[in-house]
């Protein structure tokens, strides 16, 4: 008798648990997931690397009784060493194929996209009268009233509450057209208006942060280069004539029958 996946008060068969990863876009997940067992088979741990990594990178001798080491080491995490083995293990697999696979990759990748990953401080007023915006963006400019005073008054976006002002935060986030005015970096200039969407933004460039490859981004690199690469193998593998398909059992027992032979 064939089981079932229960998932609260639903019970699921093979049938509605295949429609279930269509319908809710889990089937291309599973296939990566699936990708990355094959891949990382190729990236074992010694037991020298797992201790270190354990034992918090302590230069400390190999234990003797090893697998005594990892039992403690599981019932001190409060998890089995089933789960271990299955799920931490193969993490810890996959991190190895990052490191070993994109480490070298980072800077170049840095590079191409610094410009995105250098962060601002800013002053916003948005309204969606061009008129007011006009009238503002003088006000500011050449009465020097307060940004912040108007901003409270004006701005219809959640900057209304700091005084207009927002950050910090990636250029890569904020509209082309006014990412492009702050790549200039001209401290304190007041630009506007600008037409973003269905209201018009005036902004005031009040801190620039030039990206650094630090650990963290080094982190945040390699994670991105992965995951670029996994939906590319993803893509082969769903492009690919009758790579993923539903069929009956009997078609598995057919086959696995003409390998044997």
């Amino acid at each position: 008798m064939s089981n079932c996946l229960k998932i609260g008060h639903r019970w699921l068969d093979g049938d509605q648990i295949i429609s279930a990863l269509v319908r809710y876009k889990l089937l291309e997940p599973l296939v990566g997931q699936f990708l990355l067992d094959d891949v990382i088979q190729e990236f074992p741990l010694s037991k020298e690397e797992l201790f270190r990594i354990l034992a918090g990178g302590a230069d400390a001798p190999l234990p003797d009784d090893f697998e005594g080491f990892v039992n403690q080491w599981c019932h001190y995490k409060g998890v089995t060493l089933e789960y271990f083995k299955a799920v931490m293990l193969r993490e810890l697999q996959l991190e190895k194929f990052k490191q070993l696979q994109f480490s070298e990759q980072v800077e170049s990748e840095f590079l191409r996209i610094k410009s995105d990953l250098d962060q601002v401080e800013y002053s916003l007023i948005q309204v969606t009268d061009l008129t007011l915006a006009q009238e503002l963006y003088f006000q500011i400019r050449d009465d020097e009233e307060s940004f912040a005073e108007l901003a409270q008054h004006y701005s219809l976006g959640r900057e209304r509450e700091t005084g207009g002002w927002l950050g910090p935060v990636g250029l890569s986030t904020l509209p082309i057209e006014v990412a492009s005015l702050f790549r200039v970096e001209q401290i304190g200039t007041v630009y506007g208006p600008i037409p973003v969407a269905d209201s018009f933004w005036i902004v005031r460039l009040e801190r620039f942060t030039a990206a650094r490859l630090t650990e963290a981004t080094r982190t945040q690199l390699i994670q991105r280069l992965y995951s670029q690469w996994l939906q590319t193998q993803i893509r082969t593998a769903t492009d690919t004539p009758g790579a993923i398909a539903v069929m009956p059992a009997s078609t598995k027992l057919e086959l696995t029958s003409e390998k044997q032979m």
